[in-house]
């Protein structure tokens, strides 16, 4: 049944993304160049509403799913709703984060997950939250949609990105029969739509974006599924050991959040002071810088995987993780301060030094 469901969900996916296309042109539900956006022409933007529906009709396949995983459903469509009126229209931020924390506040009550402990992280024994466990599962909820939305600046990125963390936590589970279906499903409808936004194919006639709709959803999954093989007397694995498998999205929103709050402005102000910016503008194309970042993010993905089946203290882990934030960060921080230096000295008629 479930090959099936994976069949259904990649057909589906692409039967939306080919009808959806020329519909969004009409009614302007494109991506058009300019400020921080450096692609040619308007591009249809409906990579999250093709995917929503492909994994819709792919779970509706699994009759024996558990009941909360509509919810599930119920709390991305939200998200998709939401997202595509912004793709069209640039909904306010701050309607966009009540949608996002309904959709946090539907995945406690409906689907019943919630962060109890975070492990331990400090070596002291485990951290319960105790009476502050819904408002941290709500908050652990936003940032990890909002990190996929925020990685979602290069074709193929926030969906191998996806792809990765749903593996990873599938593996690390157990290979639970509920995980590894949601899972592949998803893995399916994701794979449908890079068909359409992965660069390496000649033909770019059929480029198109997933838009806050797609990457929202996804960011969604991900945090619900690591929620529910790291929680509870059943858990697969460790909090900690779900860090790892988006260590490249956290790391990315984390060090861009300490820049823009560094230099006095709103963590929320749009910038490019992203990994895959850098990347861009010391040379790497789309396609290298894709792939520079997908191998880092299997790397620490393989870490986790290694610590969990070898046992490493989650203390051992959680600070290993938190060196490689550190390194991250220092090292954008000075490719950053690298590339002002070259500008000025550009505009000055002076040396450049990369």
């Amino acid at each position: 049944m479930i090959a099936a469901s994976i069949s259904i969900s990649v057909a589906i996916t692409l039967l939306f993304m080919t009808v959806l296309r020329p519909l969004a042109v009409s009614v302007g539900l494109v991506d058009r160049p300019g400020g921080r956006k450096s692609h040619v022409g308007e591009i249809p933007i409906v990579g999250g509403i093709a995917m929503f529906a492909g994994i819709f009709f792919g779970l509706a396949l699994l009759p024996d799913l558990a009941s909360g995983y509509w919810y599930l459903l119920l709390s991305g469509a939200l998200l998709v709703i939401v997202g595509a009126l912004d793709d069209r229209y640039d909904v306010p931020a701050e309607i966009r984060l009540v949608a996002q924390t309904c959709a946090a506040i539907i995945m406690v009550y409906g689907g019943g997950l919630v962060v109890w402990d975070v492990g331990n992280p400090l070596g002291l024994g485990t951290i319960s939250l105790g009476p502050f466990a819904l408002i941290f599962t709500i908050l652990v909820t936003l940032t990890v949609i909002n990190a996929f939305n925020l990685v979602d600046g290069v074709d193929g990125l926030a969906g191998s990105m996806a792809i990765i963390s749903l593996f990873s936590i599938v593996v690390a589970g157990g290979m639970a029969v509920d995980t590894t279906a949601i899972a592949s499903v998803v893995c399916a409808s994701v794979a449908g739509f890079l068909v359409f936004n992965y660069p390496v194919y000649a033909n770019r006639r059929l480029r198109s974006f997933m838009g806050d709709a797609g990457s929202t959803l996804l960011g969604l999954i991900v945090v619900w599924l690591t929620i529910r093989v790291s929680q509870g007397d059943s858990r697969s694995m460790s909090p900690v050991t779900g860090l790892w498998f988006v260590a490249v999205p956290l790391f990315d929103l984390f060090t861009c959040f300490v820049r823009r709050i560094s230099k006095g402005r709103s963590p929320f102000r749009p910038g490019r002071e992203h990994f895959h910016h850098l990347l861009y503008r010391a040379g790497f194309s789309v396609r290298q810088t894709l792939w520079v970042l997908t191998a880092i993010a299997v790397l620490y993905a393989a870490f986790g995987l290694l610590g969990h089946w070898a046992e490493f203290a989650e203390s051992v882990m959680f600070i290993i993780w938190l060196g490689c934030a550190s390194v991250q960060y220092l090292i954008l921080k000075k490719v950053a301060t690298l590339f002002r230096y070259n500008r000025r000295c550009s505009r000055s008629g002076g040396i450049q030094t990369i």
